[in-house]
């Protein structure tokens, strides 16, 4: 759901999709031999403290995206700084020089922060730049080993309605195991729960530390009343289809602003956004991870404009732009006041 390189479809067909579940399966290639891995624990901690409670991060402004430069380190400091104030935890969706930036601001400023570090992979783009992905995860968790706390390989790269979606499995394990053989941090992939609650998603989760949920009560056409029965209710349901792994929420959220009527499909959900319906959300939300110690990287910290597109007749409406706790301004939201 976000990231500086993820392009976003007509939200009439991805989420659609989502909300109807898979419609085919990526191609598993032939049965694989169950990994007989050891699994490593994730129990994100600083100075003996559990600090699972975090927050997914984007550091790009109003007139910033990709392919437009990289955010300066002063205001990547001055997130950091914000985000240090109430969380420890943070989640990066790509290995570039932006993600660089990001790991040197907390390393030279001895910032209290740890990061799960993402390597995107899209099959939009080629063999090499995916491979660079995985080969700067690799270099920036050995580089940064008191920061980077887990590596994430993927990022709703087998959910149907992915845009980025990669048909290759045996590939991407393949890829894992490279990471995992490198490193010494644990490593997962972040999918929607349309995939991890398929049979078919077994194969990688044989191949993971732990299993990366995302789950959207608003894009599932829930009520705002619904909406944390419903979030929770997922988390155990994929529990229970991966009894042996611990499960972290790695998206979920509530926007503060959608469009209404226009023939899309976000146009026709019955949640309502706003800054008051995001508290809400949150206020239930946030106790809950803390009294389950459910590992969360809630969606997210900060509004970011250039989500989404620009166009239809309300495009700065868009909940893609709407999801942070604080707006592109970086002044915080109703839920944090």
């Amino acid at each position: 759901m976000n990231n500086s390189l993820i392009q976003i479809l007509p939200v009439a067909c991805v989420f659609f999709l989502s909300a109807c579940g898979d419609m085919t399966t990526p191609d598993a290639g032939p049965p694989a031999t169950e990994s007989s891995i050891t699994k490593r624990e994730f129990n994100p901690a600083l100075n003996g403290e559990w600090i699972g409670n975090g927050i997914s991060y984007g550091a790009y402004r109003d007139g910033e995206g990709p392919g437009q430069g990289l955010t300066s380190k002063a205001h990547i400091l001055e997130d950091m700084q914000i985000i240090a104030g109430r969380w420890n935890l943070i989640r990066l969706y790509g290995s570039d020089p932006q993600a660089e930036n990001i790991l040197e601001v907390i390393e030279e400023n001895d910032l209290p922060i740890r990061v799960m570090q993402g390597a995107w992979l899209d099959k939009h783009k080629t063999d090499a730049e995916n491979d660079e992905q995985i080969r700067l995860a690799i270099e920036f968790a050995n580089r940064f080993p008191d920061i980077i706390v887990a590596v994430n390989v993927g990022n709703e790269i087998f959910v149907d309605w992915s845009y980025h979606r990669i048909d290759d499995m045996d590939g991407v394990i393949e890829q894992i195991r490279q990471v995992r053989a490198s490193i010494q941090q644990p490593v997962t992939v972040s999918d929607d729960y349309n995939f991890w609650n398929k049979p078919h998603a077994k194969k990688i989760a044989n191949e993971v530390d732990f299993i990366c949920l995302h789950a959207y009560a608003f894009w599932n056409n829930k009520t705002l009343d619904e909406a944390m029965a419903w979030t929770e209710s997922i988390y155990r349901d994929i529990q229970s289809r991966h009894p042996d792994h611990k499960v972290a929420y790695c998206e979920t959220g509530w926007p503060t602003s959608r469009v209404y009527g226009d023939g899309s499909y976000e146009g026709g959900l019955i949640g309502k956004a706003g800054e008051e319906q995001q508290e809400v959300f949150f206020d239930q939300y946030d106790p809950w991870v803390n009294q389950n110690q459910v590992i969360s990287f809630y969606f997210s910290s900060f509004d970011e404009n250039w989500k989404g597109g620009f166009d239809g007749a309300n495009p700065m409406d868009k909940a893609e732009k709407h999801w942070g706790l604080y707006k592109s301004d970086r002044t915080p939201k109703q839920a944090l006041r």
